[in-house]
């Protein structure tokens, strides 16, 4: 290809790349900012006795005595849960609420599930700060009662143009109560979405994964509390951070460089590509040793020289 020729083709490719990034941008900005969205938000924990520590005897064969330590799963989620409300700078001129539901069963009838709303949907950190502080873990799991409470508080208090999403925090199994999966497809019917966090090793990862998934959420698993914190922290930030059109400034980015400097790259590839040839047939061309009488190139392997009969 002729010089001409080839800088029209590169001014081109500079073009349509820097006018799709300029495209990306604007509908990116304008589908994702973030700013004037509404959010009510409930937390719904898991509160069940598993969120303890066994103090006496363990959770396999049995724990007798539970209680809240500095190492107790409901510690760290108590930290996650208040950074969570911390992201949001919560006071009375917010466009945010959030609430807080728990979850988890009665110790004298475990068949026997509890849910219950903590903290209505507000903008009072205060408050919902005191009701995470405030948590004790005690009884089974009734994880899809959980989930409907919060539902049924969103509905209730609906707002215009708000989004309505369920943070779910659970380390076990639902054992008692309604179906999970049930109470996710009504989510669903609500407009609720659902971001569900695993936590711990004991985790029904698979039903969390549903209940996410349906709900058009995400499933996070969360191995430690350092783990627990990050990933609160991630759901909160990728609810209210404009991020999509960073990617479409990357390509902008991308595209400046390419028209400026798309001759000198270009020169810069044939030149690596050039001295990867030769490096390539030097080491094909066979090795040769000089006659020490004439200078005569022979072979490497040969015992006497071709032109002068000299002994190599």
């Amino acid at each position: 290809m002729k010089p001409k020729y080839r800088r029209y083709s590169q001014l081109a490719i500079g073009i349509t790349i820097l006018s799709a990034a300029i495209i990306l941008g604007y509908f990116s900005i304008e589908e994702k900012n973030n700013q004037n969205q509404k959010y009510d938000i409930y937390l719904v924990i898991d509160v069940s006795g598993s969120m303890a520590t066994c103090l006496d005897g363990d959770w396999v064969s049995g724990c007798n005595s539970i209680g809240v330590t500095n190492d107790s799963p409901i510690t760290f989620a108590k930290k996650a849960a208040i950074e969570f409300v911390d992201i949001f700078q919560l006071d009375q001129s917010s466009n945010h609420r959030i609430g807080l539901a728990i979850f988890h069963g009665t110790p004298s009838d475990p068949v026997y599930p509890i849910s219950k709303i903590i903290v209505d949907l507000d903008n009072d950190s205060k408050k919902l700060k005191e009701g995470i502080d405030n948590l004790q873990p005690l009884g089974a799991t009734a994880m899809g009662d959980g989930i409907s409470i919060a539902i049924e508080s969103l509905s209730q208090n609906t707002r215009q143009d708000v989004k309505k999403i369920i943070v779910l925090l659970s380390d076990g199994a639902s054992n008692v109560g309604s179906d999970p999966l049930i109470a996710a497809e009504i989510a669903k019917e609500n407009d609720v979405t659902i971001f569900s966090v695993g936590y711990g090793d004991s985790t029904d990862v698979q039903t969390l994964k549903y209940v996410a998934s349906i709900t058009g959420g995400e499933y996070y698993n969360a191995p430690t509390g350092i783990d627990l914190a990050r990933i609160f922290n991630k759901i909160a930030d990728g609810l209210i951070s404009p991020v999509a059109h960073y990617g479409s400034r990357a390509l902008i980015l991308i595209a400046v460089p390419i028209l400026l400097f798309m001759p000198t790259l270009e020169k810069m590839a044939v030149t690596m590509i050039q001295k990867a040839e030769e490096t390539f047939i030097d080491k094909k061309r066979p090795s040769t040793k000089n006659c020490s009488k004439c200078t005569y190139s022979n072979r490497v392997n040969s015992k006497f020289c071709a032109k002068c009969g000299n002994k190599i």
